[in-house]
């Protein structure tokens, strides 16, 4: 079925794969490799990190153990409360009455009167999405000491008042802001906004397989191309590369009648690499289809429409002043499986290359692929 996952699974010992959209079918491990790859968690540069990136399966246990370490060593002081607006019928007056209920109710004669007030409670969303990723984790584990641990760690949260209510909303509106105060907490916060994120389909024969649900494509596809700029922004620093991700690029025009401006569609690039050092500037676009058309005479060939856009992203920026926009290259990345390419043509002075990332090959493959995928 297209636009959704579905589960799929074969022989007497099964591999839990995904199907993304038609055919397209990964391993579930390497699906999370890449929110692993995506996460802020791993963009961190967490030490622990290392073992899952290599194998993928074991993410989920990894997570499990930071967080009920983490969990362990928090509950041995007092949590971080918040003000929260409570209502009830008080006795005296505390914060705003409310002169409504306090009449319609007639609470004046029972000795009360409604108050809206704020008070402090644990019960705030950091807390809640622990406690969610917690019970998110549990049924995922390999080791049945480390579930059990989730959900005492959880049972223990919700004895200090924290909600086990922590909805899909909740959860992508949630923007947890980390200050330096937050330094002990921040490979725990980092570690539950993964785990949330793997909540994802799982054969339903698998020895710890979890409810069904529907994977996007759209969600894919958001997933892949923040996957690969995680990657790049994680590893390529280190070695002097520069990764710019969701940049807007000016037209440069000479000339425009007027509104022009305001009808010219919008150029954003998905990443962009630059090294001074040797001289390269690389924009990259992801995509999540086919790398190849049927083009007439049912010879196949890249894909026009894709090829004109890279095209322009790197024409449009060409500049006396900036030296690296004259020789700059561009990039389609492909997600793909059982299948490899990668091709390169030069055009006007600019490098253009064409490549397939095969996630059905083992994680260290894939990290490979898209290393070697830059590399001059």
């Amino acid at each position: 079925m297209p636009g959704t996952a579905q589960l799929t699974s074969g022989g007497r010992e099964p591999t839990p794969t995904v199907v993304i959209s038609g055919k397209t079918e990964i391993p579930i491990a390497n699906l999370w490799l890449l929110m692993l790859y995506a996460s802020k968690f791993y963009e961190s540069g967490t030490e622990s990190s290392q073992g899952a990136e290599e194998y993928p399966e074991l993410l989920p246990d990894l997570l499990a153990e930071i967080l009920v370490s983490s969990v362990r060593d928090r509950l041995q002081k007092p949590l971080t409360p918040i003000f929260s607006m409570s209502s009830r019928d008080l006795r005296r007056v505390r914060g705003r009455i409310d002169i409504l209920r306090t009449e319609s109710h007639q609470l004046l004669r029972r000795g009360q009167i409604a108050c809206h007030f704020d008070e402090l409670t644990n019960d705030s969303p950091r807390n809640r999405m622990v406690l969610a990723a917690l019970n998110a984790l549990a049924p995922l584990l390999g080791s049945k000491p480390l579930s059990s641990e989730c959900r005492n760690q959880s049972r223990a949260l919700e004895r200090l008042g924290v909600s086990s209510h922590y909805s899909a909303r909740e959860a992508k509106a949630l923007h947890v802001r980390l200050t330096r105060n937050d330094a002990q907490d921040r490979r725990m916060i980092q570690a539950a906004q993964l785990a949330l994120t793997m909540d994802l389909p799982m054969d339903s024969v698998a020895p710890h397989g979890i409810t069904r649900k529907f994977l996007d494509i759209h969600e894919f596809r958001r997933l892949f191309e923040t996957a690969v700029g995680g990657l790049y922004a994680a590893t390529l620093v280190r070695e002097g590369w520069r990764v710019l991700r969701g940049r807007q690029l000016e037209w440069n025009a000479e000339y425009g009648t007027n509104g022009a401006s305001a009808l010219m569609p919008q150029m954003k690039t998905d990443i962009i690499l630059e090294n001074a050092t040797d001289n390269r500037r690389i924009v990259i676009d992801t995509k999540f289809t086919s790398i190849l058309a049927h083009g007439k005479y049912g010879k196949d060939t890249f894909k026009s429409s894709h090829l004109y856009q890279l095209y322009t992203y790197v024409r449009t920026q060409e500049m006396e002043s900036d030296p690296l926009s004259v020789s700059s290259e561009g990039m389609l990345i492909y997600p793909a499986t059982g299948q490899t390419i990668r091709e390169s043509i030069q055009l006007s002075g600019h490098k253009m290359t064409a490549a397939t990332i095969d996630l059905t090959l083992p994680a260290v493959q894939i990290r490979r692929q898209l290393l070697d995928v830059i590399s001059a």
